[in-house]
């Protein structure tokens, strides 16, 4: 097995938001390749969002952070890092955001085989200097066992 075979997942992503008394849940499922690289697993996946279009998105998950690169039709880049306050942009065709993540939760848990896992984490979100909420994210990974090999 090479450093960065690549094994094709499944991805599903449900984030709970909090914002001012108000909640609201996003799930999104998608299908995707997971690689390692050094010790650090990378899932990348595409979205098709409505009315924006296609945004490629690349987890690089460590054992106490994640980072999300998001490119596309939406341009993101975040470190969430537990215990940590970290910088990021989030850009759409409409302009660039300066965002802030306080994360104080970030579980990584992989199986065996390290193709199948769950990973959590939940942070405060400051948009432009204002508070955008509360984010607890949840993504399972699961090993795709449907693609033909050819």
């Amino acid at each position: 097995m090479t450093a960065t075979q690549k094994t094709p997942v499944d991805v599903k992503m449900t984030t709970d938001i909090r914002q001012q008394g108000e909640k609201d849940q996003v799930q999104l499922q998608a299908r995707g390749e997971l690689y390692k690289k050094n010790n650090t697993t990378y899932v990348k996946f595409t979205e098709d969002l409505e009315d924006i279009g296609k945004v490629s998105t690349l987890l690089k998950v460590g054992e106490q952070e994640i980072t999300v690169i998001r490119s596309g039709a939406v341009e993101m880049r975040q470190l969430y890092q537990y215990g940590e306050k970290t910088e990021g942009s989030y850009e759409t065709p409409y302009g660039k955001l300066k965002t802030e993540a306080d994360t104080d939760q970030v579980a990584v848990m992989w199986s065996d085989s390290g193709r199948t896992g769950r990973i959590q984490f939940g942070y405060d979100l400051t948009l432009q200097g204002t508070v955008a909420g509360r984010y607890d994210v949840t993504i399972s990974i699961e090993e795709d066992h449907d693609v033909e090999h050819r």
